[in-house]
């Protein structure tokens, strides 16, 4: 799993991060756990461009022979330590942009990123690379292919005419995905400002369009205004998660494995499932009150529906269309507009997902989300009571968590601080525990101070 360590993010003095298949981080607001959630996910999804001149022999050598071929392990012996510092230093370079924040913000921030050689040589080894760069549907004008077990990658060019940053970008992927497996990841991030995202998306789009018409009526050229307009003022998540939407259309047409998990969150958490209109509006659907099956309510408009309604439609579309196996999928605030039960029922239904397959990255202020993952590493042991404790609370063993596969992590003045997951207890979140026991010593001399002068009078 990705190991990274980082400096100067926001107020941020220094993190060393090892992911799990579940990692989840904790902390007071404003400590920066978005700043967190942000940063992995432009690691984990590769929003930075990553050429280098040292692919440049091997297009020219294509180029004059149609053929050239990379000894990969070689090359990585050789040339590892300059790349993975070209990487470090363009993804902190793409940090301005990325955040959509003046240029110099992130100037002082560094990267350093941890592998284990002898991994990325077992991956190359293993992997077996088919890549084509086409022009149209048919034509193949650069193809990179390696089986496995060989550790030579054969670059075969049938068409020199196009640009060398062509081919250096097609080249560049295919080794990115060799050498740094960890980052050529797919990740998708729910914002936490998903609620109203997904209800003013469609409103935006209609006054853009709007003012482009406006624009061309009054003979005033639209590309110019269109430059202002594409040099985003959001942060790139949330960039994209806008494109996300405007996309569903398209998107929809695909299937997840894991799309029996919406099961649960239709039925025990929005008590309905979502649909996508003709015009890319969402609508909902209630389940009836007794419902049996698949039996609605006439659907909705979704800015008439509950704030957990409008919360949750992005991680049903996931795991419905998009979720795949090995991916990450990144939640800024999982509880937003929960009720606790339904928060113990995400954390449940998180739980199924990573035992599935997809890696989950959270960031969370909810003792009861953190609790729930407790009981559920707790429950994953072996003691007499446990068929017992399982059916008398409900839990199933597709729910059950292996302390192995979770990282936790409090961020707390400047710092991010592992905390302790362990059999006997799950995740030793001392900074919940601490307002959960001021609150109760509080509410206890509340009460007794006033028993007591009730009693003495």
């Amino acid at each position: 799993m990705l190991k990274v360590e980082f400096e100067n993010l926001g107020n941020i003095k220094k993190a060393n991060i090892e992911l799990g298949n579940l990692t989840i981080f904790a902390g007071a607001n404003n400590s920066g756990k978005t700043y967190v959630n942000y940063i992995l996910y432009a690691l984990l999804d590769k929003k930075y461009a990553l050429k280098s001149s040292l692919y440049d022999k091997y297009i020219d050598e294509a180029k004059e022979n149609g053929i050239s071929k990379i000894n990969i392990i070689e090359f990585l012996d050789n040339n590892y330590s300059k790349l993975k510092s070209n990487l470090e230093k363009t993804f902190a370079r793409s940090l301005d942009r990325f955040f959509s924040a003046e240029d110099g913000t992130f100037k002082n921030f560094k990267l350093t990123l941890f592998q284990d050689i002898e991994d990325i040589k077992n991956n190359i080894l293993n992997s077996k690379i088919s890549n084509e760069l086409r022009i149209g549907k048919n034509k193949v004008v650069f193809e990179a292919t390696k089986e496995a077990d060989d550790t030579v990658l054969t670059l075969v060019m049938q068409d020199t005419a196009l640009p060398n940053d062509v081919y250096m970008d097609f080249l560049s992927d295919t080794m990115f995905s060799l050498l740094f497996s960890e980052l050529n990841k797919n990740s998708f991030l729910l914002p936490a400002e998903r609620t109203g995202i997904n209800l003013f998306y469609q409103e935006l789009n209609t006054y853009r369009n709007s003012l482009i018409n406006n624009l061309q009526k009054n003979k005033i050229n639209p590309l110019e205004v269109l430059k202002d307009m594409m040099v985003s003022k959001y942060p790139q998540p949330i960039a994209d998660y806008i494109e996300f939407l405007n996309n569903t259309s398209n998107l929809k047409k695909q299937k997840s494995p894991l799309k029996d998990l919406n099961d649960a969150l239709r039925h025990k958490i929005v008590k309905g499932k979502y649909s996508i209109n003709r015009d890319g509006s969402i609508s909902f659907l209630p389940y009836k009150k007794y419902f049996q099956g698949n039996n609605f309510q006439a659907k909705i408009d979704l800015h008439l529906s509950s704030s957990t309604v409008k919360t949750f439609f992005s991680l049903e579309f996931y795991l419905e269309h998009m979720a795949q196996l090995g991916s990450y999928l990144i939640i800024d605030e999982p509880e937003l507009n929960l009720h606790p039960d339904n928060q113990r029922n995400i954390a449940r239904l998180i739980a199924q997902m990573v035992n599935r397959g997809v890696n989950v990255i959270l960031s969370t202020h909810s003792d009861y989300i953190v609790r729930e993952f407790n009981n559920l590493i707790m429950l994953n042991n072996d003691f007499t009571q446990k068929k017992e404790l399982l059916n008398k609370y409900g839990y199933s063993k597709n729910e059950l968590l292996n302390k192995e596969k979770v990282r936790a992590y409090l961020i707390d003045n400047g710092s991010v601080t592992p905390m302790e997951v362990t059999n006997a207890e799950g995740i030793i979140a001392t900074t919940f525990d601490d307002v959960v026991n001021s609150l109760n010593i509080s509410s206890d001399d509340i009460y007794y101070s006033i028993f007591e002068e009730n009693e003495n009078e």
